[in-house]
Parts: C-alpha cells; sequence; structure tokens
C-alpha cells in the first residue's frame, strides 16, 4: 500500500533525486522498502560516492528551478496519487507546466503509423469525452501516430492534455514535436518524465515511460495497434495495475490491429464498438454542462452495482459489498445477470468493470 503523502525537507528532496538516478529502471524494491520503513537516505551509497550523488541531485534541482520546471519526489503531497499507488512508481518526478487538479485522467494511446481508421476512431474518441460537464485530462506520449492526435485533438476541443516523456524534460523527442509539447503547456497542460535532465532518447526509456501513461489514469484506451509495440506494454502495465483498460476493435484481417483486436480476445480490455458512447464512462453530473446522455438508471440492487462501478476503475466482489451493501451470495447473483446482459464484464472472475458498447 502507498505510504501516505508527507511535506518533504529540501534535503529529502535531494535525496529522492539521486534515488530516482540510482534505481529509476527498478525503482520498486526501494519504493516497498521506503513505505516499510526503512529511512531514504539509507538506500545511498556510502562514502564519497553517496556525498557525489547527493551533490549531483542538488545541482539538478537547482538547475530545473532556475528553468521553471517543478520537482516532485515520491512522498510529495503533489505527487500524482494514483501513480504512487504503483508498485514501480517513480521515486521522483520532473513536471514542466500544471499537473491538472480536480481531474480525472484517461491514457490514450496507439501505432505510430494509424491508417484513417484509426485517426478516425481517436477523433471520436476525444469527442465524446468531451461531451461531459468536466472532461478528462488526456495522458499520452508525444510520440507520433496516436499520440499526436490524442494531443492535438484534445487541445482542438480547449481541453487539457499531459505528455509523459521517454526522455529528461528539457529534450522534445521527437523534434518536430516541440511545437506541441510547447503548446500543450501553454494550454494548461504539463509535460511529465522521470528522467534527469538531458536523458536521450534511446528505446528502452520508452518502455520505462510506457508505465506512467498506465499508471497516471484510472482507465487506459487502446485506439490502434499491432499485436507488438510500445502500446501493448502500456495496455499490459494498465491491466496488471488493476485499471481499466479499453480497445477499438478492427478488421480481423489487419495487422494493424491485430493488438487491439487480441487485448479484447483475450478479455483484457473491455470493447470500445461505438466511441461516442465512452462518454459514459466519465458520465457526472459536474457542472451542469453535460451534452452526454446519462446512463439508462437501473432499480434496486442492480443500480446500486452499476452505480458504483461506473467510471471507478475495476472492482472486485469484497470492495462491491462493502460500497453496495448487498450479501456477497445475492450480490454473486446479480453480477452474473449482469454480465449475461453484457452490461459489466470480468476478466478473472473476482474484478468487474462497466462494458462499454
Amino acid at each position: 500500500m502507498a505510504k501516505k503523502a508527507v511535506a518533504m525537507t529540501e534535503r529529502e528532496t535531494i535525496i529522492f533525486c539521486a534515488l530516482n538516478r540510482l534505481y529509476g529502471y527498478r525503482p520498486g524494491k526501494q519504493k516497498n522498502m521506503i513505505e516499510n520503513g526503512i529511512e531514504p537516505e539509507s538506500l545511498m551509497p556510502p562514502g564519497r560516492a553517496g556525498s557525489e550523488l547527493a551533490a549531483w541531485a542538488e545541482n539538478e534541482i537547482s538547475e530545473c528551478r532556475r528553468k521553471g520546471i517543478s520537482v516532485l519526489p515520491l512522498p510529495s503531497p503533489s505527487y500524482p496519487e494514483l501513480l504512487r499507488e504503483c508498485p514501480d512508481a517513480p521515486l521522483f518526478l520532473y513536471i514542466k507546466g500544471m499537473l491538472p487538479a480536480g481531474k480525472r485522467l484517461l491514457s490514450v494511446v496507439g501505432t505510430r503509423s494509424p491508417d484513417d481508421y484509426g485517426i478516425e476512431s481517436c477523433s471520436r474518441l476525444i469527442d465524446s469525452v468531451h461531451s461531459v460537464g468536466n472532461p478528462p485530462a488526456v495522458v499520452s506520449g508525444l510520440a507520433y501516430g496516436i499520440d499526436k492526435q490524442a494531443h492535438m485533438q484534445t487541445l482542438e476541443r480547449q481541453g487539457t492534455t499531459l505528455a509523459v516523456l521517454g526522455t529528461g524534460i528539457d529534450i522534445t523527442y521527437p523534434r518536430r514535436h516541440e511545437w506541441l509539447a510547447r503548446k500543450i503547456v501553454e494550454s494548461g497542460g504539463c509535460l511529465i518524465s522521470d528522467f534527469p535532465l538531458g536523458e536521450p532518447p534511446i528505446p528502452v526509456n520508452f518502455l520505462r515511460r510506457n508505465r506512467i501513461i498506465a499508471g497516471l489514469s484510472c482507465c487506459t484506451v487502446v485506439v490502434q495497434s499491432p499485436k507488438k509495440g510500445g502500446s501493448m506494454v502500456t495496455a499490459t502495465q494498465a491491466f496488471s495495475y488493476g485499471r481499466d483498460l479499453y480497445a477499438v476493435p478492427g478488421r480481423t484481417d489487419d495487422s494493424l490491429n491485430s493488438g487491439c483486436n487480441y487485448l479484447i480476445a483475450s478479455n483484457m480490455a473491455g470493447c470500445i464498438c461505438e466511441p461516442e458512447i465512452f462518454s459514459m464512462y466519465f458520465w457526472e453530473k459536474g457542472d451542469g454542462k453535460n451534452t452526454a446522455t446519462a446512463p439508462e438508471p437501473e432499480p434496486g440492487d442492480r443500480g446500486k452495482i452499476l452505480k458504483a462501478l461506473y467510471g471507478k476503475g475495476r472492482k472486485d466482489t469484497e470492495t462491491l459489498v462493502a460500497l453496495t451493501g448487498i450479501g456477497p451470495d445475492r450480490l454473486n447473483i446479480l453480477l452474473t445477470e449482469l454480465e449475461m446482459e453484457g452490461k459489466i464484464r470480468t476478466g478473472d472472475g473476482f474484478n468487474w468493470h462497466i462494458k462499454i458498447k
């Protein structure tokens, strides 16, 4: 379980920055140790090596502040809460811009070489989630293809978007997207990285980046993807974190859609056959500006179950008992009924979520 957020001293911030450089590719063990009471400073190298690493971190933080880059150690109250819950959450984040307050986050990923169907599906999805009164901020990776489309189309709808980088936050990759990165920040979003300043765009860094895309959000949507690629890595990580996962299906004979079709067929992802309907995932009363149609109400205990599941990620049976007050035996009967009617689904028989038709 993630440790409660606490205010950070300057020395603690320096230590977490140093530990991130040391353990950035495999932070899980150190995160677990810290959450179980181990003092972070005790994880530093002894002697001269530790002193030099701390001096580097102090200079790194000073340079960030000079450039207007915020830094967030893992225990900071400003650290994204859903990301903090992940077992391999970064020990330290670099932020350029503003993390959105009071918004849920939706991660949208896909191939770097989409066809017209993929681009259109992305546009319809972004349209759908912006039809609710308090639309989610859209998270993606600033890459070519679906990432670029997700960012651009969100900005076109005056939405908020976050770009997670596979480089140092002072390096934009690809270079052609410098204008897009600038626009994201100017429009109230932010760039996020867990890499030190100056870190170049090497392939392994993008795999490390993908877990942040998955971990930030309550839900990830794969718009179009072959069976191998970074989007599938992100999808697998989102699933492993217990987050909601959805995919847009495509033609069965088209390799560009084979990844999405696989996620749906293997019961890892819900199927978004009609992107316009996806707005129900984020439907809420908000500020009264909703143009989306509310989900059809269900009476009694069935309604309690659907209300507990709408837009709130996967829930196991024990959690649903606590949220609804329905006894386990009756709950299991109702869950089976709702699954057979196509209203909810489960990948493993224990964790349940809304099925988007």
